[in-house]
């Protein structure tokens, strides 16, 4: 703010003396002139009275005429230049102001001052004769008046254009436009009596309303259920007023939290106050959802509601009315206000729960392993494709290999069957378990599963057997010889 100050009155300064500097050079050239005209009118006498006593001829005579008609008319423009230069027309006000609807406008009072050029007209009264009629009466017609944008010098006013018939000395002439960009400052271009000038003004703020205008580039968010979503507020006061006002949220369901936060120190605030000079603030809206869906908050379905920047008499009124509020009892709020919307997104969200991460199987077997697919999420998930990535020569049959909808809480068991080749080397392997869906055209995310299979080698069954039976030979020959020596 104080740097925008500082650059416009540097402007300003710097246009007013080159104003005083042209003005002054206007005046050095009227004087010069009117040496030239009043040597122009000696010659004249004195070619005059030499004509009378045949000194000079005709021609000779009619020529020092000529040049004094011509510094005459000389001196004349410099006259009409100079009070055509002065400033007639001043900017007494430009005041920024806001409708109910919210458009913003700015009233510009423009005055004619005239009266001060009297002392002009007053000097140079022995040529009255060449002074329109205006210019003695100090009465300005046909006065336009434009906005434009200090930057880019575009029209930001509508109308673009507009003409004040006259003014009289010392009256004031007000218009009014709307803005069609929201700016600060703005150049009043000033076109009349044939001259064009322009003032670069900040403007003010008009302090009878005591509002506060608010806006938001993000009015309107979609937000996954269980996060939270965050509105950026532009806050700009119509008041000079040391005032404190109250924010609060209307017609947001009560198990949807919120916060507001300030925009530079991110500290939460419930109440704000503008510091002296200050007309902007911004401020940051958190809306927490909740993690499930009700009869409140559907999925899907917009949930529109209202942020308040209020003052005393109006936050009194309602703070302890029912949150929701219809839309007439809104619109009679005297106050800044903002229509936000919510959109609540549920999320897919898959979970492979496997009864089993670690198998031993023999050279030749298959293996069956049950795995438990549900949806943890919020939102319906569409078309679930349950895939692995084998060993080499590793082959699995998935049933089903396709689940085409899953609601959330629900969960569907899938058999996985895995064959490994007859020439399965021995060891241990992995199989990995993926899956691919989508919910609200997202893809959803799953933490994929590793299954371990360890291979162990086939033994012999008559090698097997035949060991089998030794040992169970030695065992009874180990009975039977026991036996004998107890006996003994």
């Amino acid at each position: 703010m104080k740097k925008i100050t500082i650059f416009l009155f540097t402007i300003f300064l710097f246009t007013g003396i080159k104003a005083q500097e042209g003005q002054a050079t206007l005046m050095l050239d009227l004087k010069k002139a009117k040496a030239s005209y009043q040597i122009a009118i000696q010659k004249f006498e004195n070619d005059k009275k030499l004509l009378t006593n045949d000194a000079i001829s005709q021609d000779e005579f009619n020529k020092s005429k000529n040049e004094l008609l011509s510094e005459e008319v000389d001196y004349q423009k410099l006259i009409l230049k100079l009070i055509g230069q002065q400033t007639y027309i001043i900017v007494e006000k430009a005041i920024k102001y806001q409708m109910p609807g919210g458009d913003r406008r700015v009233k510009i009072v423009i005055k004619n001052t005239m009266a001060g050029n009297q002392d002009f007209l007053k000097e140079f009264k022995e040529y009255s004769d060449i002074f329109t009629p205006d210019m003695k009466t100090g009465k300005v017609y046909n006065v336009f008046v434009s906005l434009k944008n200090i930057e880019n010098k575009t029209i930001i006013g509508s109308p673009y254009e507009i003409r004040i018939p006259s003014i009289n000395v010392g009256e004031t002439a007000t218009v009014d436009f709307r803005l069609l960009k929201d700016v600060e400052s703005v150049q009043v271009c000033l076109n009349y009596n044939g001259q064009n000038d322009s003032k670069n003004i900040y403007l003010e703020k008009d302090s009878s309303t005591n509002m506060v205008d608010i806006i938001s580039n993000s009015f309107a968010q979609e937000i996954d259920l269980g996060k939270s979503a965050s509105f950026d507020l532009s806050l700009e006061r119509f008041s000079n007023s040391n005032i404190t006002y109250h924010l609060m949220v209307v017609n947001l369901p009560r198990q949807i939290t919120y916060n507001f936060f300030d925009g530079e120190t991110k500290s939460r605030l419930s109440q704000l106050r503008f510091s002296q000079g200050e007309n902007t603030r911004k401020l940051v809206l958190k809306a927490y959802m909740p993690e499930r869906e009700d009869k409140d908050i559907v999925i899907d379905k917009a949930i529109k509601f209202y942020a308040l920047v209020l003052l005393d008499d109006e936050y009194n009124k309602i703070k302890n009315i029912d949150n929701v509020l219809s839309e007439k009892q809104i619109k009679n709020i005297h106050g800044g206000k903002i229509k936000l919307e919510l959109i609540p997104k549920g999320i897919g969200h898959i979970i492979l729960r496997v009864s089993d991460l670690y198998h031993e199987i023999t050279v030749g077997d298959s293996l069956a392993i049950k795995v438990n697919v549900k949806n943890e999420g919020t939102r319906i998930i569409n078309n679930i494709i349950i895939k692995t990535e084998n060993p080499l020569n590793w082959k699995a049959v998935i049933q089903p290999d396709l689940i085409q909808s899953l609601k959330p809480g629900k969960e569907k068991e899938v058999i996985i069957s895995i064959m490994p080749p007859k020439d399965v080397d021995v060891g241990v392997q992995e199989i990995k378990i993926k899956t691919e869906a989508q919910a609200n055209n997202r893809n959803v995310y799953t933490e994929d599963k590793t299954v371990q299979v360890k291979v162990k080698a086939k033994v012999p069954i008559v090698g097997t057997m035949l060991l089998i039976l030794l040992l169970v030979g030695i065992v009874i020959g180990i009975v039977m010889f026991g036996i004998k020596i107890s006996k003994r």
